[in-house]
Order: C-alpha cells, then sequence, then structure tokens
C-alpha cells in the first residue's frame, strides 16, 4: 500500500497486475470522512490504514465490492457505513461475484449501510452528495465546496473511455460528467486513477471525447454497420480485460450503449 497526503486528504493506494491487466484502487480520508473501504483482497493493509486513521463514517461512491469490500470489518468494529438508499438491499446479502473479479478484487460479505442524503457531515465541514448514475444506478460523487474538490469514484477513471461493463449507460454517464461541470471544483479523487490535479480539465476532456465518439458511432451506423463492425472499426484492438472477464468488460458495450441507450 501507498499512502501520501494530497492537501489535507489521506491516500490509500494498492496496485494488482494480473495476465497483463493492471489495477489500481485508492481510499480517501478528509476531515474524518472514508470515501469507499477497498477491496477485500487487500483487506490486511486497508485495516491497518483504518485502524491508524478511524474515520467517524464512510460513505461508498457505489456498491460494487472494489469500493465496499471492506465495509462489513469496518462495520463490525463500530465505523458507520453509508451508501446511496438504492443499494442498501445488495449489500446486506453477500455479493454474487464473477470468478474474475473475486481474484482482482476479493469477495463482498453482507453489511447493512445506512441511506446517504444530500449531505454528510465530517468532523468540521459538510460534503454534498452529487447523484451520478451511469457505472452503476446508485453512483455517488461526494463534492466538498469548501476546498473545491469531488471525489468521483468510477465517474472518471480515464479520459479516453476503451472498455466498460456490460451495465454501463453511456448517456448516463455524459450526463453525470456534465452535472458536476455545474460546480466549482479543480481537484479529482478518483477511485482508480488517484489524485487528478486538472480534474475539470480532464471531466471536459472526458465528456467532449464521449460526445464525438457519439458522433462518429452513428456516422458508421448510417453506413449500414452493425455494433460488432462499429466496435472493430473503432477499436480494433482488444483488450486483456475483454478476455479475462468474459467481455463482461468491453469496447463493444460502449457501442451498443450508443446506439439502443439514446433516450
Amino acid at each position: 500500500m501507498k499512502l501520501n497526503k494530497h492537501n489535507g486528504v489521506l491516500c490509500a493506494g494498492c496496485t494488482i497486475s494480473l495476465l497483463g491487466t493492471t489495477l489500481k484502487t485508492f481510499v480517501y480520508l478528509v476531515d474524518g470522512l472514508a470515501v469507499d473501504t477497498g477491496p477485500s483482497k487487500f483487506r490486511k493493509d486497508y485495516l491497518n490504514f483504518f485502524n491508524s486513521h478511524r474515520p467517524e463514517r464512510v460513505v461508498l461512491t457505489h456498491f460494487h465490492e472494489d469500493h465496499s469490500g471492506n465495509a462489513p470489518f469496518l462495520e463490525k468494529n463500530g465505523v458507520e457505513i453509508y451508501s446511496h438508499p438504492s443499494a442498501i438491499s445488495l449489500c446486506r446479502v453477500n455479493a454474487k461475484i464473477p470468478f474474475y473479479r473475486r481474484i482482482f478484487w476479493g469477495s463482498r460479505s453482507k453489511f447493512s449501510p445506512r441511506p446517504v442524503g444530500s449531505e454528510i457531515e465530517g468532523l468540521t465541514r459538510t460534503f454534498q452528495i452529487i447523484e451520478v448514475p451511469g457505472h452503476s444506478f446508485d453512483h455517488i460523487a461526494i463534492y466538498d465546496p469548501g476546498e473545491g474538490v469531488f471525489f468521483t469514484g468510477d465517474l472518471f477513471v480515464t479520459p479516453k473511455t476503451k472498455i466498460v461493463m456490460k451495465c454501463e449507460n453511456i448517456y448516463r454517464i455524459m450526463d453525470s460528467l456534465k452535472k458536476i461541470l455545474n460546480y466549482d471544483f479543480r481537484a479529482v479523487y478518483c477511485a482508480h486513477a488517484g489524485v487528478v490535479d486538472n480534474g475539470r480539465e480532464m471531466i471536459k476532456k472526458k465528456t467532449e471525447y464521449l460526445e464525438n465518439l457519439v458522433g462518429e458511432v452513428f456516422l458508421l451506423k448510417e453506413k449500414g454497420m452493425g455494433v460488432a463492425e462499429i466496435n472493430k472499426k473503432i477499436f480494433p484492438k482488444t483488450a486483456p480485460l475483454t478476455l479475462i472477464s468474459g467481455k463482461e468488460w468491453s469496447s463493444e458495450h460502449i457501442i451498443r450503449s450508443i446506439i439502443s441507450d439514446k433516450g
């Protein structure tokens, strides 16, 4: 685990490399509030971190196991866990996770988070909760208006998205990106990319990339090309994670979403 401090935010990151794919996870602690808990694969590291820097409460950006994996253990130690209300029923049962994700992130046992509202309190200041669905139905971002920063979970990750999960909706992601651009912020604390100092610029870049991608996909569709053919044209290389995940992650899901999810 690597620890660093950035403008008063403690950043705890772990990295796994497997079968040609490198994945990073970051957990943040600011003013007594932890954002996400990290995956249970790194339980020892993250629990040591939380034991040394005990949060007053935890807010989950969404229910996926790489963000909620250590929530059950923190809950048992008396830490309050908060999530979007729509994810509570899923958190109250043991997660059903594909084999490759158990290898990458580990399992996730049941726990009972409290529903987060439009705000959540730290030790000395109030954070705003912004709904940003698209990557998952329950996704939220945490806005610190005093410092002008966002904790974005999986909303950002990279300015040029090339693969997504089957469940993702490109238009909702675009709407969510545009939504946070209405706020005054500079830095972004991402769950997989780490600290992005020029976060506002990168959010704009990702928004423009996706808008251009939508236009390109429909131009190819008008030429009579189908989803698979368009995917091969725009994304000629198959990402290792597509093969590892049995296509749960794939560039083809981007094309399908652009064509099918509109409206």
